[in-house]
């Protein structure tokens, strides 16, 4: 909104208002009131102090080849549960999406609800200190190129996952909200193209992904080499130089699985112009979980 970006960025050693004037930015009492609100900020008379941690390529130049040589060392601790998963796929009639469900409900999925299980990531309900979102704030450059991400629409009967990429993203969130796509949450036992799932032991794909999560959150907790790229964030808490940390790396563990012949990315995953066929590879459902 407004020149918040260009504020937090000016702000991230602390500046006066006068100073930030002087780059062409009037921080109006609303627009302050609203980044002390979400916890951005943090004031001091007339000066305002960016409030999370900034990480630029002075760190991310010497950690990044250290977190990649993590997630290398971090595949056959986690390569059986992998291969089950491709093995259960294809069980099921699903084997083209063995990547979608290793990262869009392990990797970039449990594992969060892992990781504040072991107390390790923030909560993220709502309180009266932070009623508007809550969770943590942090900014990367230079960022990750060609990297995936998972979003989800959620409906009567199950959520649709979806593993996106710049090119797939528009046209993942149209099928989520076509008829298509409501039909696929309202009813998603009636359709074959894309595996269901449902998040509880009673399902091989949930016991395999959770099985993979629970190994990388224990890496994080406990593993000395995890623990020093912690330690080099700077300016961050437990919380917030997990998480910086377990984003970096849930992309690097992808890639070394995919470069250790575990996994291949779904053919469609870089189409400028993907067709449904393409994107159901890209899509799983999980199911709501029963009172």
């Amino acid at each position: 909104m407004d020149d918040n970006g260009a504020l937090l960025y000016h702000a991230r050693q602390g500046i006066t208002l006068g100073k930030l004037e002087a780059h062409g930015i009037t921080a109006s009492q609303s627009q302050l009131a609203l980044l002390q609100a979400y916890g951005l900020v943090t004031l001091d008379g007339d000066r305002v102090t960016t409030a999370f941690p900034v990480v630029g390529p002075e760190v991310l130049d010497a950690l990044r080849p250290r977190i990649r040589q993590l997630a290398a060392d971090l595949v056959p601790q986690i390569s059986s549960a992998v291969d089950a998963i491709s093995a259960e796929l294809r069980r099921r009639g699903h084997a083209g999406h063995d990547y979608t469900v290793v990262f869009g409900h392990a990797v970039d999925g449990v594992l969060w609800d892992r990781l504040r299980a072991h107390g390790l990531a923030p909560t993220t309900e709502l309180s009266i200190e932070r009623p508007y979102w809550n969770g943590a704030f942090w900014a990367i450059y230079p960022p990750i190129t060609v990297a995936a991400g998972v979003n989800e629409s959620s409906g009567t009967e199950a959520t649709l996952v979806m593993v996106w990429t710049d090119t797939t993203s528009r046209a993942l969130w149209d099928l989520a909200r076509s008829e298509a796509g409501q039909t696929l949450t309202g009813d998603p036992t009636a359709q074959t193209e894309i595996p269901v799932l449902a998040a509880d032991e009673s399902d091989a794909l949930h016991r395999h992904s959770m099985s993979i999560a629970d190994t990388i959150a224990r890496i994080l907790r406990s593993d000395h080499q995890a623990q020093a790229l912690l330690d080099a964030i700077p300016d961050a808490n437990t919380h917030e130089s997990t998480l910086i940390l377990a984003h970096e790396l849930i992309w690097e563990i992808m890639e070394a699985l995919v470069a250790a012949g575990h996994l291949q990315p779904p053919p469609g995953m870089r189409d400028q112009d993907p067709t449904g066929q393409s994107l159901s590879e890209q899509l799983l459902l999980r199911l709501h979980p029963r009172d």
